[in-house]
């Protein structure tokens, strides 16, 4: 067999930056949309005024001249006068005050970089010689932003799968197992941990919970006060029933209001009962594993998942299941410039609604008529968004996420394009971490990593490997229930 002839093939279709291309087109078309519409009313709380939102709209890059003229603005003038390649992002707005419409309108919020070859990109789809025409080089791949006049890359991360349940083993003498889990919701992202005891005992804990709190005491927070209901809920390992049944006699706490005060003495220490009780379900709804809801419905959804991360803990305790090799490529997901501009987006999109309840108090204060044009400024958005493409500092506080890219010779940008960090400190050892792990193969390239502190945090993808893009979680579920597959809850 011919391989070369299939690695002609396959090239036929794709590119070497495909996958930084296919991220950002999803960014654009799909996770945009999505942003705004958990977002589709800002309310400033403050004078019976809101702003609903109904639509997006986003232009192409153009420019301004002095005269006024407004006309296209082609990647090669971008870097010749030193300016953004960007694209204005436009958002259908309707004021409201005391339920009554005051004004609707087309308001610009600001400014997005626009990727090279993009869907957003003037060169997608020209001819060689349209972009000779336009000074381009018609091998370039795309796949970069030009920002300022100098051309950028955004570096890809792995980092830790998401959502994802890890089992492992710590250096505790009291402790036989760990559950892990980084619930990530929109731009949050909270640890949430089931360890097991030495003498069975499971201890959970979340963002602002008590320290120490027992298993039982949250899951009878959720709502979770028949003890059979609870032991159902296992999948009925000896083992683990034994440590299901020790945990319920090892608290005293039987109702769900005793279990909430309970939290609530914790996280809202010296206040009345109702307060504390308010306060403890707040945290419960918005802290404790967020990727499955936060609403009070969900509850039910949250205790089955700690039921399950309990049931892995013993599991892996008694030697009935391995312990998570956290290295293996399929608990490992790579964040390519989709996802990172996702996070950017998020962070000056929350820039612009604190702006614009700033505006709206001011506005109010002088007692001023409120209008969308004094209320909404894009300088928010758009100063938020080039503060990370300039300086390379994300709001997840990461560094070195923008770069320069590297123009020595045609190779050198496709090795920033398919260039994969990690984000663990290149000060410590981590030896494991840095091997080269059986999952690489053919993903990876084994041999290419940089020598000194960064030696194996530091990767690049192999030849033929693609990364895919994010899929609808709905569709997947729609299409479970439609193969009989039923839910736990509801």
């Amino acid at each position: 067999m011919d391989r070369w002839a299939l690695i002609d093939a396959h090239f036929q279709d794709e590119t070497l930056v495909t996958q930084q291309i296919d991220s950002y087109n999803q960014f654009v078309n799909e996770t945009i949309p999505e942003i705004i519409e958990e977002n589709k009313v800002i309310d400033p709380e403050v004078g019976d005024f809101k702003i609903e939102l109904k639509g997006i709209h986003i232009e192409k890059p153009t420019t301004t001249e002095i005269d006024g003229s407004v006309r296209r603005l082609y990647p090669m003038e971008a870097r010749i006068r030193d300016r953004n390649y960007m694209a204005s992002v436009y958002l259908d707005m309707v004021a409201i005050r005391k339920g009554v419409e005051l004004q609707r309108a087309r308001m610009r919020i600001g400014e997005i970089p626009v990727m090279l070859k993009s869907d957003l990109c003037w060169l997608k789809g020209l001819s060689s010689k349209e972009l000779v025409e336009l000074g381009e080089d018609p091998l370039d791949f795309g796949g970069y932003f030009i920002i300022n006049g100098k051309e950028k890359v955004l570096v890809a991360f792995d980092e830790a799968a998401p959502n994802k349940v890890f089992v492992s083993k710590e250096n505790r003498s009291n402790v036989s197992a760990v559950a892990v889990i980084h619930s990530t919701r929109g731009m949050y992202r909270g640890k949430t941990r089931v360890e097991r005891r030495n003498d069975g005992i499971w201890i959970a804990q979340f963002p602002l919970a008590p320290r120490n709190l027992k298993w039982i005491i949250l899951l009878r927070a959720l709502g979770f006060t028949d003890d059979q209901e609870i032991l159902d809920a296992f999948l009925g390992e000896k083992e683990v029933l034994n440590d299901a049944l020790l945990n319920l006699e090892a608290s005293a706490i039987k109702t769900e209001e005793e279990a909430i005060d309970y939290i609530g003495k914790f996280v809202a220490p010296g206040q009345i009962k109702d307060y504390r009780l308010r306060r403890a379900q707040e945290v419960i709804d918005n802290y404790l594993l967020p990727h499955i809801g936060t609403s009070p419905e969900d509850r039910k959804a949250k205790g089955y998942f700690l039921i399950r991360m309990a049931e892995r803990t013993s599991e892996a305790a008694y030697g009935l299941r391995p312990f998570d090799d956290k290295d293996h490529l399929a608990n490992k997901r790579v964040e390519l410039s989709g996802k990172l501009m996702e996070l950017l987006f998020r962070f000056a999109f929350r820039a612009l609604v604190k702006d614009i309840r700033f505006q709206v108090e001011r506005a109010l204060a002088r007692r001023k008529k409120l209008r969308l044009n004094t209320v909404v400024r894009p300088n928010a958005f758009t100063e938020a968004i080039m503060y990370g493409m300039s300086t390379g500092t994300w709001p997840n506080r990461r560094t070195g996420v923008a770069q320069n890219m590297n123009r020595l010779n045609f190779i050198a940008p496709i090795y920033m394009l398919r260039r994969v960090n990690s984000p663990l400190s290149k000060r410590r050892k981590n030896f494991e971490a840095r091997e080269v792990h059986g999952t690489h193969f053919g993903r990876f390239c084994p041999l290419q990593t940089p020598e000194g502190v960064s030696a194996g945090l530091i990767k690049y993808l192999a030849l033929m490997a693609k990364v895919t893009t994010a899929s609808d979680a709905e569709k997947i579920d729609r299409l479970l229930k439609k193969l009989g597959v039923k839910p736990v809850v509801g």
